[in-house]
């Protein structure tokens, strides 16, 4: 039987780079990856190119061919399981590794067809050593196809001298932040995070990641506290793609397929996000506006790596592992100098962190502990020692397989008051994802506690889950049976989700008032009562028109149209009833009050009011949201009154001032006072054409200046 090949996910974005690629440039890069024999054309030198990056044994030759440094650039990216780096990271782990030219190696590498920039737009090279000079942080990627093929390369790493340790063994069993990843996505699925333009948090979302009870707790298993847990939780799930950017707000996303696969197919891509990480380091926690340059991925797979080199049995404490990047990774390196003591110090004009604040500890002891790919041991001090575990071995690519994975158990205990308990000896990544969906997370734990309300389980609904989905996860992963007042509220809540009428087709009708319809149902129209003022009817014959007087249809399938009304004050809304349309009151209903108050005939008025719009920011809806709605229906942009009930929270704070008014007779009197400096300094502000603002304490010098040019002062007293 013919087996249907895969096709290959990086060959269309590696054609892509090779096709920016101006003739020249690709002329000399096929040249050394597929060597052709003749001048063929562009585009059979690109299908060629492809074609040798898909044979191992020519790729194997292309390897051999290049320079250790190369090599071990390319071992580098295999080992993180990250294969986008920027380039001034693989040059820092070169320049750590003794490598005196580690910008020279990239640029080898993008020659030989083993590396390929990471282009924005339409972007045609003509040389590397442009690219790589003009760009403000260039990145490179290189496909797992040529990585994987070079981890057996040596990095010739000469680490700290390893402990021999024969106490017990610890081991965290990976599900720490995987569980905080879960909880973070249950809260943005409720209410998303939104982050400015300069990419940092608004103050009350930075407030509510830093304050959370689950996620800004210490982790249960960590050896060593990390820095905002909570903000690093966030970054960790945009690196993975849990969390989506949409314009400025962070939403939850779907779960990948690794979340369904076990623990050894998730933790590597936990591993592989470790470097994508934005605004975050283990050394100052939360840095949004740190800058360029990021030394830290380098710096903590650099950690593994030597970590890796151990012979069997041995262990490395965190200290010396710092010890050695001090020494080695040119930032730190460069950043500290010998006092005269030989003390280490900073260089007086040196804005970079301080020498001694790599993280390195930080990150070993409370992040990749409580991913499970290290185990700790403590030294005869009572200190923490660390070495990789067998499944941090095989995630780093130095094992061949991951270690068997524990078989599922029950490991759920349900209670009749609704509450779950969740053991983490049973709970697998799947599970968790599972539970997620239909129940609210309360503690994270040695035991975790879950909540089964009404609003996670229709959020359950929603995604697909049914009532006996729910109740066979439950039942499946429960240590007793389901007690029966859990399985009623369950089958309650679905009841009540599921009971949905369907109509084929149907001629919805809106009534002025709830009194109108009462009439028209007490006159026989056969219809089905949808809300006070809403009814549908299934079919349009059984409609006795007559007895009816119709204000108007609506064509759903073309734009809004304009009915409403902005008063002077910017807040009020005056509806007219015979332009809106059946989704306008459900639309007000979202960020606006009724006024039920007299109104105009045929007109209906809504209020914003600070509690309506604070409800309305609670469940998602943005400022662009709210504007484009003004937009749609008044056919007015938003009204600055509206703008400032909806934002004025973040508005920086106003600030009241004691000053004196300066009239004068004319504007030109006004422009000569602003002007001439003996009087301009003395001067504020221009509050209007001859309004000008003053200090009380200028207010003598002032006097005395104008009396200099015969210009009096008349100064009410009050």
């Amino acid at each position: 039987m013919n087996q249907i090949s895969t096709p290959d996910p990086w060959s269309e974005p590696i054609a892509q780079s090779l096709r920016s690629y101006d003739e020249p440039l690709l002329r000399r890069v096929a040249g050394k990856l597929c060597k052709p024999r003749g001048h063929w054309p562009v585009d059979v030198l690109v299908d060629r190119c492809l074609e040798t990056l898909a044979n191992p044994a020519a790729l194997d030759r292309r390897l051999k061919e290049l320079e250790a440094a190369s090599r071990q650039a390319l071992a580098l990216i295999g080992h993180s399981r990250q294969p986008r780096w920027p380039v001034g990271s693989l040059v820092e782990m070169l320049t750590a590794l003794g490598h005196a030219d580690g910008l020279a190696s990239v640029q080898t590498l993008l020659e030989s067809g083993m590396l390929f920039p990471v282009l924005s737009g339409k972007i045609r090279l003509r040389q590397f050593e442009h690219w790589l000079g003009q760009s403000a942080a260039p990145m490179v990627e290189a496909p797992p196809a040529i990585t994987q093929r070079i981890l057996h390369e040596p990095l010739s790493m000469s680490g700290p001298a390893p402990l021999a340790l024969t106490g017990p063994v610890h081991e965290a069993d990976g599900l720490e932040w995987p569980l905080r990843l879960a909880a973070l996505w249950q809260q943005l699925v409720a209410a998303p995070l939104r982050r400015t333009q300069q990419r940092d948090y608004f103050k009350r979302d930075l407030d509510r990641l830093r304050g959370d009870s689950l996620l800004s707790a210490a982790p249960s298993d960590a050896l060593a506290e990390l820095p905002d847990p909570g903000l690093f939780t966030a970054a960790l799930a945009l690196a993975t793609g849990l969390v989506e950017d949409r314009a400025g707000d962070l939403c939850a996303a779907a779960f990948s397929p690794p979340w369904n696969a076990g623990l050894p197919a998730l933790l590597p891509e936990l591993f592989a996000a470790l470097p994508r990480l934005a605004g975050w380091n283990a050394a100052h926690g939360w840095e949004p506006s740190a800058g360029p340059g990021n030394p830290y991925p380098a710096a903590n797979l650099l950690a593994l790596l030597i970590l890796a080199q151990l012979p069997d049995g041995r262990w490395l404490k965190p200290a010396a592992l710092e010890e050695w990047l001090l020494a080695h990774h040119p930032y730190w390196r460069t950043a500290a100098v010998r006092d005269d003591a030989g003390n280490q110090r900073r260089k007086s004009n040196d804005k970079k962190p301080p020498a001694e604040s790599t993280g390195i500890a930080a990150f070993l002891l409370g992040i990749a502990y409580p991913l499970r790919l290290l185990q700790a041991c403590k030294d005869p001090g009572g200190g923490w020692a660390v070495r990789l575990s067998p499944l941090g071995r095989w995630v780093l690519g130095i094992a061949d397989r991951p270690p068997e994975a524990p078989t599922s158990s029950q490991s759920l205990l349900v209670q009749p008051n609704l509450e779950v308990l969740a053991y983490r000896q049973g709970l697998t990544p799947e599970l968790i994802v599972k539970l997620s969906r239909f129940a609210t997370w309360r503690t994270l734990g040695a035991a975790c506690t879950l909540q089964l309300e009404p609003h996670s389980v229709y959020r359950a609904l929603e995604m697909g889950e049914t009532h006996g989905s729910i109740v066979q996860a439950l039942e499946r992963h429960s240590m007793k049976p389901t007690p029966a007042p859990v399985l009623e509220a369950l089958k309650t809540w679905s009841n009540k989700r599921e009971r949905i009428s369907v109509f084929p087709a149907a001629v919805l009708l809106e009534f002025a008032s709830p009194a109108e319809l009462n009439e028209a149902l007490a006159r026989g129209l056969p219809a089905v009562r949808l809300t006070d003022r809403l009814a549908a009817v299934a079919s349009e014959s059984q409609i006795d028109y007559k007895h009816f007087r119709l204000t108007g249809t609506r064509d759903y399938c073309l734009a809004p149209e304009p009915c409403a009304t902005v008063e002077a004050d910017g807040v009020t809304l005056s509806i007219d009833l015979a332009r809106s349309d059946l989704l306008l009151e459900t639309e007000l209903q979202r960020f606006a009050e009724s006024t039920n108050g007299p109104s105009a005939p045929g007109r209906r008025g809504y209020r914003l009011t600070p509690a309506s719009l604070s409800t309305a920011r609670a469940q998602g809806l943005t400022l662009a949201t709210l504007a484009s709605w003004f937009e749609q229906r008044t056919g007015l942009p938003l009204a600055p009154a509206a703008r400032l009930l909806f934002s004025g929270a973040e508005c920086p704070p106003a600030e009241l001032r004691r000053q004196l008014v300066l009239h004068v007779a004319t504007p030109a009197l006004a422009d000569g006072l602003l002007q001439w400096p003996a009087t301009a300094a003395l001067i504020q502000a221009r509050l209007g054409p001859t309004a000008l603002s003053v200090a009380e304490s200028d207010a003598p010098h002032l006097r005395q200046r104008l009396q200099e040019i015969g210009v009096q002062i008349m100064h009410e007293e009050g």
